[in-house]
């Protein structure tokens, strides 16, 4: 079961959660950041200080960072082909995806799914 947003994110402005909702809701097919910001009535300025006071990061690099935690999740969990991941987390090739995971967690899809 899904912990409540507010405690998984130990924050509880509500814009925030609402942009970070309105980001899981739509991982398969990322929104640009001007359109989340006009989605919850913000700024994209407004919506990148709530980022950066809160989370410690910005709206893209939080987004991204969404689409790779699925894609682990799905890489560990499911038998769905490399590709079918990438595009299921958002990512229009397996190469962009394969670059963006091994930067974030240091070693390929393929390695991931690998036993041992």
């Amino acid at each position: 079961q899904r912990m409540e947003l507010r405690s998984r994110l130990g924050v509880s402005h509500p814009k925030l959660l609402a942009v970070v909702k309105t980001m899981e809701d739509n991982l398969e097919e990322p929104l640009a950041q001007t359109d989340i910001a006009r989605m919850t009535n913000l700024s994209t300025r407004q919506l990148e200080r709530l980022f950066r006071k809160y989370l410690n990061t910005t709206p893209t690099r939080y987004y991204l960072n969404l689409r790779l935690a699925r894609a682990r999740h799905l890489l560990r969990q499911t038998s769905m082909s490399i590709l079918s991941v990438a595009l299921a987390c958002g990512f229009v090739s397996a190469s962009h995806f394969s670059k963006c995971y091994r930067e974030c967690y240091g070693r390929t899809p393929r390695a991931e799914r690998a036993p041992g």
